[in-house]
């Protein structure tokens, strides 16, 4: 008896819970935002024009976010590392290798900063300046991930000896600051080695404040 194709095919790819549906569903929404953001900008970004990039219907997509809002919301998380997605383990090595791993993390920050996603992230963000719906939400979600960025790099710091959590603080504050104000220019500039040398300097900055601190934190144990 010749087997059912059908009934073979759903043999082979078990079928999708409900919650991995509605995450496949909503990353396609937010890669369709993405693109919708980069292309068009944020005012000419609607959920029609977002649906159909996406290529679902509008009732699909206000099931997952009721409003424009809500999923410019979940654009930022995304492009932040903020979502349901796991996160990877940081492998921990000696101490040199460690200090060199701290250093590189600006290198990671940087690389991410063209990328479509934290693009589109900067889109939004100056947005909220005219969007008083998205002025009224996005600073809680913006300062929170920031916190969660400061302490991360907080407690790495200790592991390279240094404990001063305020230097710290400063330091990422002034490089995220720093180096979203590059990347905006990056897109208008006719010179991006320019740029490129100016991140070099930012993260020579690192290196020479982290050795002074790790330095520092040296001198203060051995005194002790």
């Amino acid at each position: 008896m010749a087997s059912d194709p059908a009934m073979t095919e759903a043999i082979k790819t078990p079928r999708r819970s409900q919650a991995e549906r509605t995450a496949a569903m909503r990353a396609r929404l937010i890669d369709a935002a993405v693109v919708c953001l980069n292309r068009l900008g944020y005012s000419a970004t609607t959920l029609a024009t977002i649906a159909e990039e996406a290529g679902v219907s509008r009732g699909g997509m206000l099931h997952q976010f009721p409003s424009k809002v809500d999923l410019m919301l979940a654009v930022v998380a995304f492009a932040s590392g903020y979502d349901e997605r796991p996160q990877a383990p940081r492998a921990l090595n000696d101490d040199g290798d460690k200090r060199a791993q701290f250093i590189d993390q600006t290198d990671t920050v940087w690389r991410a900063q063209t990328t479509p996603a934290v693009m589109a992230k900067l889109e939004i963000m100056v947005a909220a300046r005219s969007d008083p719906q998205l002025a009224d939400q996005l600073p809680a979600m913006f300062n929170a991930i920031e916190a969660r960025r400061r302490s991360f790099m907080i407690d790495f710091a200790r592991e390279i000896g240094v404990d001063d959590a305020e230097a710290i603080e400063s330091m990422v504050t002034l490089h995220m600051a720093a180096m979203r104000g590059l990347s905006l220019e990056m897109l208008l500039t006719d010179d991006p080695a320019r740029i490129e040398r100016a991140y070099g300097l930012l993260k020579r900055y690192k290196e020479d404040l982290v050795d002074r601190l790790m330095a520092e934190a040296a001198a203060k144990k051995a005194s002790a």
